[in-house]
């Protein structure tokens, strides 16, 4: 039998690509991280990771078994959240996972309505871009982002609903050149210097880096913050322009000018069903708004 908290470890490691960053994660010691990781390769018989420069990588059958493990996990959390309901009376319980400037801009909206139809609900939104998550957590609806170029994602244990596409627009300091413009082409921000508030290997960053080799250029970045709304912050003091999904810029920043990009990227918004909830009125109802509210 494998041991469950082990196991959360090891996934952490995996999804955050180094022990030193799983222990900052989950709060843990290196050392403590390195010995979970020890006793479950003793008790799995397998060897999970191997040496990679001064860190290490999962091997080939790490990377099967952080796979294989999703589903596991996600039934098991949603379990220990039954159990939790259970303890305190609740009976209504809905839990969404959602990329940022979804949960900001889309989720009141939606709680709003499960509200007036669900009265006793209680909805939990948790945030699915944090570096130790690499699952969908046990949530019965979980939002995510696709480059619309590649192929379907998925889920294991989970449907997938298109939600919309969604275009990217450039976010401009109020006196700069292009501020007055009703709309741009992409290469026109050839020879600006560019913010980023992603770490290149996200979805938004393919999306972005496609777009411009289509385009014929590579940016240069003047900066690289944590979160879209640093990067505005970045581009409303002419440090560079930024280039980002319009849900990031609603309502659009004073500071700012918002310019359409014509040619520009779009990536496209889907919801994962967990398939044990679809006949779930809360979650059904929950999707239908969301096609209300999206893009």
């Amino acid at each position: 039998m494998i041991d469950v908290h082990r196991l959360r470890v090891f996934r952490a490691v995996v999804a955050s690509g180094s022990v030193q960053a799983a222990a900052t994660n989950l709060g843990y010691t290196p050392s403590a991280i390195s010995q979970h990781l020890s006793a479950l390769q003793k008790e799995t018989g397998l060897a999970l990771f191997a040496k990679d420069g001064r860190g290490i990588s999962p091997t080939p059958a790490g990377r099967v078994l952080a796979e294989q493990s999703d589903a596991v996990m996600a039934q098991l959390s949603r379990l220990n959240g039954v159990v939790d309901d259970l303890r305190e009376g609740r009976t209504e319980t809905l839990t969404i996972a959602s990329f940022a400037s979804a949960g900001q801009v889309w989720m009141p909206q939606v709680a709003r309505g499960l509200r007036d139809e669900f009265p006793d609900l209680q909805l939990t939104i948790n945030l699915n871009e944090l570096p130790a998550s690499i699952g969908p957590d046990g949530a019965q609806l979980d939002l995510r982002t696709e480059d619309p170029s590649g192929p379907p994602s998925t889920m294991a244990g989970y449907t997938r609903t298109v939600l919309c596409e969604e275009e990217y627009v450039a976010a401009v300091a109020l006196d700069h050149p292009l501020a007055q413009a009703d709309s741009i082409l992409l290469a026109a921000l050839a020879t600006e210097r560019w913010i980023s508030d992603t770490s290149g290997a996200d979805i938004c960053a393919k999306i972005l880096r496609g777009a411009t080799q289509a385009a014929g250029f590579t940016p240069r970045f003047a900066a690289v913050t944590s979160d879209h709304h640093s990067s505005l912050a970045f581009a409303a003091a002419g440090i560079g322009v930024a280039v980002l999904p319009r849900l990031t810029v609603t309502p659009p920043p004073p500071d700012v000018a918002i310019l359409p990009i014509n040619d520009g990227p779009r990536r496209r918004i889907v919801a994962f069903v967990l398939d044990d909830a679809t006949t779930s009125a809360a979650v059904q109802r929950a999707v239908e708004l969301l096609r209300v509210v999206s893009c």
